[in-house]
């Protein structure tokens, strides 16, 4: 069984563990990941970054997203991360998750979720996990983040 919750300060190492044992992220991208988690850990005001966990009956931090809503739109979220951890892919927590996230971003209003993510060879299951949950690749940006790694954006409608 497992369930899913907002994150917890208990929760912030493993999900570091869990993002950089994808060994998909590169470090710094890895401290990034960490920033968000600990503005919504540290600033409970805030609205910008809603990260959520999924937790098996033991404790264990399964998988792992986190979304914030466009500002300057009428209903559109970004998916900022999600994650699984490896010994964990394949059982549907990442389809679990990203159900969540999308039932959440219906809850508050939204209607497009837009996810980014990298052509480099380490993301291939990631571009695999997007097209079998539904999303459409809707744009790709030549050379973005490097010489020859394009920034690929995906939609995922949710309305």
């Amino acid at each position: 069984m497992t369930r899913i919750r907002g994150i917890e300060a208990g929760d912030r190492e493993a999900i570091r563990e869990l993002v950089a044992g994808t060994n998909a992220f590169k470090p710094f991208e890895v401290d990034v990941a960490m920033e968000l988690v600990d503005v919504a850990l540290t600033r409970k005001e805030q609205d910008d970054y809603h990260p959520y966990v999924l937790v098996e009956d033991d404790g264990t931090v399964a998988a792992y997203a986190c979304f914030g809503k466009n500002a300057m739109t009428t209903g559109t979220f970004d998916l900022y991360w999600i994650a699984t951890r490896t010994d964990r892919m394949g059982k549907g927590y990442g389809r679990s998750i990203l159900s969540f996230v999308e039932e959440e971003v219906r809850r508050r209003g939204g209607y497009l979720l837009v996810i980014e993510t990298s052509s480099q060879e380490s993301y291939g299951s990631t571009r695999e996990f997007y097209d079998k949950v539904g999303c459409t690749l809707a744009a790709r940006l030549p050379d973005y983040y490097a010489v020859g790694d394009d920034k690929l954006i995906y939609l995922k409608r949710v309305r």
